[in-house]
């Protein structure tokens, strides 16, 4: 059993299309290989941190309730994302992924305070979860900084993915 929920929606269906859209849904990964799942995950983070880069973070004034909806579906998917390779990663138990794990959660800790002023938080196992409210109340500029395309947390973030990425044993 997980310790987060994910919402199998179009957007996140879309991050793991580059693999295997199927992946997104927790039935069909009982049945994955943990290095098939591992890779898809980390290409799938991957793609959320590009999607959330390539956002127009625009300003507050600009900021619709349809514009506040779509951001948050790429927001959550990119946390279903981050959460599968967090859950994939412990059970491929390797050195690499032990590593990409404990730097995941160094990274969350690291950024905190920055995350818990947008809503979003993460657990004791790492597993980052969102406030729904919290995106209602606060404009989509005030998330680029930490998640655009300056941001040092996603650059960091796509690097360890990276890394990770380059040591699966796709039959394990």
């Amino acid at each position: 059993m997980s310790s987060f929920t994910v919402t199998n929606n179009v957007t996140l269906r879309n991050l793991y299309k580059t693999s295997d859209s199927s992946l997104s849904k927790q039935s069909v990964r009982k049945e994955t290989s943990y290095g098939k799942l591992v890779m898809a995950d980390t290409q799938a983070l991957r793609k959320g941190i590009s999607s959330l880069a390539d956002e127009d973070y625009g300003d507050e004034s600009a900021d619709s309730k349809e514009s506040k909806a779509e951001f948050y579906k790429k927001m959550k998917a990119f946390c279903d994302s981050y959460n599968y390779t967090i859950q994939s990663s412990k059970k491929y138990n390797s050195r690499d992924s032990k590593s990409a794990i404990k730097q995941m959660k160094q990274l969350a800790s690291d950024y905190s305070d920055e995350l818990e002023d947008l809503g979003v938080t993460f657990d004791d196992d790492g597993y980052m979860s969102m406030s729904e409210s919290a995106f209602d109340n606060i404009d989509e500029s005030r998330f680029e900084d930490t998640f655009g395309k300056e941001s040092e947390f996603m650059s960091s973030l796509s690097q360890i993915a990276k890394k990770l990425s380059r040591h699966i044993d796709l039959k394990a």
